[in-house]
C-alpha cells in the first residue's frame, strides 16, 4: 500500500489522484513475491510443477531433498512462499536480504546485507550457501532464488580481490552512470559465483530450479542478478572495455589487474552456454516489468479510463524520461475521456563525484515532469522495491499544482534537479510517495493520466497487497 495516499489525494486534488495512486498499488500487488511463487510453483506431496512467465513449465517427480538459497530483494517472502508450498521436504537453505528485510519460515538461514554497494555481511551471506550447497547430493533438488539485489547481496570475491577492492569497483560503476548490463558484466568478472559460476558449486547430480524476478531491461536471465545459474555471454574483454570506457580502476588497482588477466586468457572465464554444469538446471522467469505495467493499465480501463502501455523497455537519463511523459500528455491535449500512459523500465542518474543531493531516479524524473506538466494531467513514477536512490521514499507524484506551488514558494526546482537533489524540493511540495520496502522489485513504474476532471465526487477503490 501506498502509506500516504491520502495526504497525496487530498494535496492534488482526490478524484485526479485517486486512479493514478490507486493503479500503482494494482501493479505492486501483481508482481507481490510470494504471490507470483504460487502462481508458479504447485506440489500435490509427490508431483512438483514449476511454470515461467513465457509458459514454459518444468515437471519434476522424482527427487529427495529440497535446499533453498538465494539473494535479493524479494528473496524473503519468495522462500516463505516456496517453504509454504514444500513444507518438509525443504531441509535446509539460506538467503540473503537487504537490511531491514525479514522472513517469516525458520526453515532458511537468513542474512542481512548491504545494497548497492557489498559489504562483509554479505559475504558472509555467501558462504553459508555455499555451505548448504555442499550438503546437495544426487537425487536432491536446490532452488536459487534470484531477485533485484542479489548481485550486491551475494558477494564473493575472486582469488586475489579484496572486498574492498570489489566496494570501490561497485561505487565507481554506480557513480558513472554505467548501464546494468554493463555493471553486472564487470561484476561477474570479479566474483567467484556470478555468471554461471554457482553452479561449479553444485553437484552435477542435482537437478537446480532458479526462480526468478527481473528487475533488468529486456529480462535477460543473464544479467538478472548477475545470473548466477545462468550462461554468461559477456567475457573478461568486455568488462576491461567497461572499466576503461568509465575510467573506473587504475591499471595498478588489484580488480583492474586481475580482468587484464582474464582478457589475456590467464584466468577461466565464466562458463558459457555449452558448458557441461547447465545439463540440469532450469531458469524460471516468474515476474517482470511488464506483468506490474499491464496491470496498471487493466485497473485503469476498469476505471473508465482509456489506457496504453508503452512497453517496459524506457532507460536513459531519469530527467529526459520525465520530460518525455510530460510532453506525451501535452501531445494528447484536452481530451473528452480521460487517457493515461503507463510505462515501465529503469532509468539512471549520472551523479557525479561531487553531488550530495538526496534523492532517485524516479524523482528525478517527477521533478523534470513537473516543470513541464499543463493544467489536468497528474503523474506519477515509482520503484516497485519501495526505495528510490538514497532516499526513503519509492518515488513522487506531481501535477500542476506542484509546479505553482514551486513558484509560489520559492523553489528552484531546476537548481535541485542540477544538484540531484529532487527528495528535498519534492518533500516541500507534498509530492513524495512512500511504501516503505516492498519486498518485491520489478524496475520502476510511470503512469501519467490525462482529462480527468478536478472534481472529488468518484470513489476508486482501494487495492489491498499480498
Amino acid at each position: 500500500m501506498i502509506a500516504n495516499r491520502k495526504e497525496l489525494e487530498k494535496f492534488h486534488d482526490r478524484r485526479s489522484a485517486q486512479p493514478i495512486l490507486a493503479a500503482l498499488e494494482a501493479a505492486l500487488a501483481s508482481v507481490e513475491a510470494s504471490a507470483l511463487v504460487r502462481r508458479a510453483v504447485s506440489f500435490d506431496g509427490k508431483e512438483l510443477s514449476v511454470s515461467d512467465t513465457n509458459g514454459k513449465t518444468v515437471g519434476l517427480s522424482e527427487f529427495d531433498r529440497v535446499y533453498v538459497v538465494g539473494a535479493g530483494k524479494a528473496t524473503a517472502r519468495m522462500s516463505d512462499a516456496l517453504c509454504f508450498i514444500l513444507k518438509d521436504r525443504v531441509v535446509g537453505g539460506a538467503i540473503t536480504v537487504p537490511y531491514g528485510i525479514k522472513a517469516e519460515n525458520k526453515m532458511i538461514s537468513v542474512t542481512e546485507a548491504s545494497h548497492p554497494v557489498p559489504d562483509k555481511a554479505g559475504v558472509e551471506g555467501t558462504e553459508r550457501i555455499l555451505k548448504v550447497l555442499k550438503k546437495a547430493r544426487q537425487g536432491d533438488l536446490v532452488f536459487v532464488l534470484l531477485s533485484g539485489g542479489g548481485s550486491a547481496l551475494m558477494p564473493l570475491p575472486a582469488p586475489g580481490i579484496s572486498l574492498r577492492d570489489k566496494q570501490r569497483v561497485t561505487g565507481s560503476l554506480l557513480r558513472s552512470g554505467a548501464s546494468i548490463h554493463e555493471m553486472n558484466a564487470v561484476r561477474k568478472h570479479l566474483s567467484a559465483i556470478k555468471g554461471g559460476q554457482l553452479l561449479r558449486h553444485i553437484d552435477r547430480s542435482c537437478t537446480v530450479v532458479s526462480l526468478v524476478l527481473s528487475d533488468v531491461i529486456g529480462d535477460d536471465l543473464g544479467v538478472i542478478a548477475s545470473g548466477p545459474t545462468f550462461p554468461d555471454s559477456s567475457t573478461f574483454g568486455d568488462a576491461l572495455k567497461i572499466i576503461k570506457k568509465y575510467r573506473i580502476a587504475r591499471a595498478s588497482d588489484p580488480a583492474a589487474k586481475y580482468i587484464a588477466k582474464g582478457a589475456a586468457g590467464e584466468v577461466k572465464d565464466t562458463p558459457k552456454q555449452d558448458d557441461p554444469v547447465f545439463i540440469s538446471v532450469h531458469n524460471m522467469l516468474i515476474g517482470s516489468n511488464l506483468i506490474a505495467c499491464e496491470s496498471a493499465v487493466d485497473y485503469l480501463k476498469g476505471q473508465g479510463l482509456r489506457a496504453v502501455n508503452l512497453g517496459s523497455k524506457f532507460d536513459g537519463e531519469a530527467h529526459d524520461f520525465g520530460r518525455f511523459l510530460a510532453r506525451v500528455a501535452s501531445g494528447l491535449g484536452r481530451t473528452s475521456l480521460p487517457f493515461a500512459v503507463v510505462a515501465g523500465g529503469e532509468t539512471t542518474v549520472r551523479l557525479g563525484r561531487s553531488s550530495k543531493g538526496r534523492g532517485g531516479r524516479n524523482q528525478e524524473a517527477a521533478l523534470a515532469c513537473a516543470m513541464e506538466l499543463h493544467d489536468e494531467v497528474v503523474a506519477a513514477f515509482m520503484g516497485t522495491d519501495g526505495i528510490d536512490g538514497n532516499s526513503d521514499a519509492a518515488g513522487a507524484l506531481v501535477s500542476q499544482k506542484t509546479a505553482l506551488l514551486a513558484k509560489k514558494g520559492k523553489i528552484d526546482l531546476r537548481k535541485h534537479l542540477a544538484r540531484h537533489d529532487s527528495y528535498h524540493a519534492l518533500k516541500k511540495l507534498n509530492s513524495l510517495i512512500f511504501t516503505g520496502r516492498t519486498g518485491t522489485n520489478v524496475n520502476d513504474i510511470a503512469i501519467i493520466c490525462v482529462g480527468i476532471p478536478t472534481t472529488n465526487d468518484v470513489s476508486i477503490k482501494m487495492i489491498p497487497i499480498g
